[in-house]
């Protein structure tokens, strides 16, 4: 059977994508998963009674850890010292020095694997957005792609955690919305579920958190 964290959402030990045009909110939504995984909460749909608080880490390209990821997890009620904002790596620079630079999954599943090993019953890895962590791989390429998310989804299943990947949309128009996720159709089909975060036609302060 499948291990879920949030039942029927999203499951542990698997990749799970959520996409969305910018503005809408996917990354607010991530950050309130990471709260409510740290505090133990119930998700919305009232599931996750009396869950044990967990860990969670955080890969988030678009906004600055002290000034708007903090505080949104603040507001969240999250505890802080679950969790962990993972922005940069120690590299091997001229002379024995170490200089940081950007995380990259194509060279980095250690240091992953290591920030999950020290984070306490970690159960939750956000990457936002996917596509700034590619390193040099092109997003439109599914050989590439997979061979990406192979070592990503290997390492969900050995820790136990639920990865949540963040991407754009495309700009194409119609057809099936699991089309409509940006760069190669891989990052859909190697998601165990891939979800679409959509203004509400109706009323225009609503989102829906909708199957693709």
């Amino acid at each position: 059977p499948v291990e879920w964290l949030w039942t029927g959402r999203i499951a542990v030990g698997k990749l799970t994508l959520i996409a969305g045009d910018p503005g809408l909110g996917k990354s607010f939504l991530t950050l309130d998963l990471a709260a409510r995984v740290s505090r133990g909460a119930r998700w919305p749909d009232g599931a996750g009674e009396h869950r044990e608080p967990g860990g969670a880490i955080l890969l988030n390209a678009e906004d600055d850890a002290a000034d708007t990821l903090v505080p949104r997890l603040i507001a969240a009620g999250a505890d802080l010292s679950r969790l962990m904002v993972l922005d940069a790596v120690g590299a091997m620079g001229d002379h024995g020095s170490v200089r940081a630079r950007t995380f990259d999954l194509s060279r980095d599943i250690d240091a992953l694997d290591a920030a999950i090993a020290r984070a306490e019953n970690c159960r939750l890895v956000v990457i936002d957005p996917v596509t700034a962590y590619l390193g040099g791989v092109d997003s439109h390429k599914n050989g590439d792609i997979r061979g990406l998310l192979a070592p990503l989804s290997a390492l969900a299943a050995k820790r136990g955690v639920a990865v949540v990947a963040v991407t754009h949309l495309n700009k194409s128009a119609g057809g099936p919305a699991i089309y409509r996720a940006m760069g190669s159709l891989a990052f859909a089909a190697a998601a165990r579920a891939a979800w679409s975060v959509s203004r509400d036609r109706d009323d225009p302060a609503r989102r829906l958190f909708l199957p693709i």
